[in-house]
């Protein structure tokens, strides 16, 4: 006869290794956090990207070099100028001066493209964030779903053996007894895919800070429901801070800079030099001095002036883009985040408990030989399907908050508490 209390053993085994207590080896969603945000190589290469920028400084700030000019005249030429008895020989030193403040626009630019470079960073760090609390939010169903195919199939075993000892006792066909080793096959195989399903999001979770699958044990927190959430409105008003806005604004001011630096460009820099002429005849020598200034008959950097500017206006209509973008990426978000939570309370509170209750009664009719085994294999999968359908809704609900605290709040104040909670 199948043992009913080892059903409710095996039940009762399922819910404590989803909700159980965490043990000291676990790697919790703060320590894969902190991984990602030191070990992630797209970070390593954007920071590189800021040194860079940084060095573009220093580059900006660098005056024109004053330049030596050594000329020499009036030598191995013809007649009295043959021979280098009338040399004359003209050392000068000459120095550019930029008008129109072009180096402090050069360090101006520079700068600007340095904060560029600062919210860039944090912008992919921000990324790098939200996946990994992603794949960890993957993990953790994955290890769900181990554990729930685990008691699914130890269940296919307990009932393969009644059957058999059914048979035995000549209480049952041997066709019971084939189509619950089917049934445990088909539970063996389901088994098989979850584990692989789980190394795999093991290495997804890994690779985000460059590691493997074996980096990853155990996961720390429980996929559930959230008791409440903050109301739509009060997340929506948050989206204003996401790093996306910071670096559209320092993007709009550095082509606002750049511009700058086009037009001080139609400033002509002065070229002022000075030096000494050696008369070779009767060794005299005198002062020479002279200015260069560009004549400015046409401007040359109309078309570096028009690009600039018409690159400020884009980069100005694409604030309103982006908010559009980030205004329709949290209502969908939000949206599933309310129907998965709906769901997924709803199967829990109403199914489940039915489905729990037409399995037990199903499996005593079958003790007590009023139904037969095709009805508790039967329950038994829909018992299993109904599960499924639970843990799918409740991990969609935690992806879906992750999606709406990935615009309005990377710290994951939510997800956290959510995952540390008992």
């Amino acid at each position: 006869m199948f043992c009913f209390s080892r059903l409710r053993h095996l039940c009762g085994s399922l819910l404590l290794c989803t909700a159980g207590p965490l043990s000291a080896q676990q790697l919790s969603l703060a320590d894969a956090l902190r991984r990602a945000d030191e070990q992630n190589p797209s970070l390593h290469a954007q920071d590189s990207t800021r040194r860079a920028a940084e060095a573009l400084i220093e580059q900006a700030g660098v005056r024109p070099n004053p330049t030596l000019d050594v000329t020499a005249e009036n030598f191995a030429g013809t007649g009295a100028l043959r021979g280098v008895d009338s040399i004359e020989t003209t050392v000068q030193a000459s120095q550019t001066f930029e008008r129109g403040g072009k180096r402090a626009k050069r360090l101006s630019v520079a700068r600007r493209e340095r904060e560029v470079a600062d919210h860039e960073f944090t912008v992919r760090r921000a990324e790098v964030l939200a996946s990994t609390v992603a794949a960890y939010i993957d993990v953790l169903a994955a290890q769900e779903r181990l554990a729930l195919s685990t008691a699914s199939l130890d269940l296919a075993r307990e009932t393969t053996d009644a059957v058999a000892a059914r048979v035995k006792a000549a209480v049952a066909s041997t066709a019971e007894s084939a189509r619950a080793r089917a049934a445990l096959a088909t539970a063996r195989a389901d088994h098989a895919r979850a584990e692989s399903t789980l190394t795999q999001a093991r290495a997804a979770l890994a690779t985000i800070w460059g590691g493997t699958a074996t980096d990853v044990t155990t996961l720390a927190g429980t996929l559930r429901m959230p008791d409440e959430l903050p109301a739509a409105e009060t997340l929506l008003a948050k989206l204003t801070t996401h790093p996306r806005f910071a670096l559209q604004q320092a993007t709009i001011s550095s082509h606002r800079a750049s511009l700058q630096l086009a037009q001080s460009k139609n400033a002509q820099d002065i070229t002022v030099g000075g030096g000494v002429r050696f008369l070779r005849e009767n060794s005299d020598a005198g002062l020479v001095a002279g200015v260069s200034i560009p004549l400015p008959f046409r401007s040359q950097n109309q078309g570096n002036i028009r690009a600039a500017r018409e690159t400020l206006a884009g980069a100005e209509q694409a604030t309103r883009v982006i908010d559009a973008a980030l205004r329709a990426s949290f209502s969908a978000a939000w949206q599933d985040l309310q129907i998965s939570r709906s769901i997924a309370r709803d199967l829990r509170t109403d199914a489940l408990p039915a489905t729990e209750e037409a399995l037990a009664l199903v499996r005593h009719a079958y003790a007590q030989g009023e139904l037969p085994l095709l009805g508790v294999l039967e329950a038994q999968r829909a018992h299993t399907v109904l599960r499924r359908e639970i843990l799918d809704a409740e991990t969609a609900s935690a992806s879906a908050l992750v999606r709406v605290e990935a615009l309005t709040d990377p710290a994951f104040p939510l997800t956290t508490a959510l995952l540390s909670s008992r």
